[in-house]
């Protein structure tokens, strides 16, 4: 089992056609950043150009973000404690049917997180960074099938 992520963030984003789209958004330090590259990418995850179907699934548990199964699901990365997905990341997913995953390179956030931008600026420099690490070519995405119980 996978092991290290250092960020989860689950995200609401507007499509270009004006829908809701969840996401998670997923960083890893260094040590672990092979081996998540590696499972999201023979899960079918591409770099750049879009988000292609892939074999993964984001598995919500009463309402709560458990876990990422990638490579049919022969590994599985999880975030600790697992996370109170908001109701309208929930929505989304679940209309759906589907979460876009977002994998990004070590280095992306600040060093210390988030947690030293001023609060006003956060939820702006975190879409700031992801927009510049999807320019860069830096992450991997795919759809992953959404199992919501």
């Amino acid at each position: 089992m996978g092991e290290g992520p250092v960020l989860w963030a689950l995200v609401v984003r507007e499509t270009d056609d004006g829908g809701l789209e969840a996401e998670i958004v997923v960083e890893v330090d260094d040590g672990h950043w092979g081996g998540l590259a590696t499972d999201a990418w023979e899960s079918g995850f591409l770099a750049a150009g879009g988000a292609p179907v892939s074999t993964g699934t984001v598995q919500v548990r009463g309402g709560r973000f458990v876990r990422l199964v990638l490579i049919g699901g022969r590994e599985a990365w999880e975030p600790a404690p697992t996370m109170e997905a908001p109701e309208a990341w929930l929505s989304a997913a679940a209309e759906a049917g589907s979460v876009l995953v977002t994998v990004v390179a070590p280095g992306t956030w600040p060093p210390s997180g988030l947690a030293d931008v001023a609060p006003d600026r956060r939820a702006q420099e975190f879409a700031d960074r992801l927009d510049a690490a999807r320019a860069s070519g830096s992450v991997l995405q795919g759809m992953a099938d959404l199992d919501l119980e």
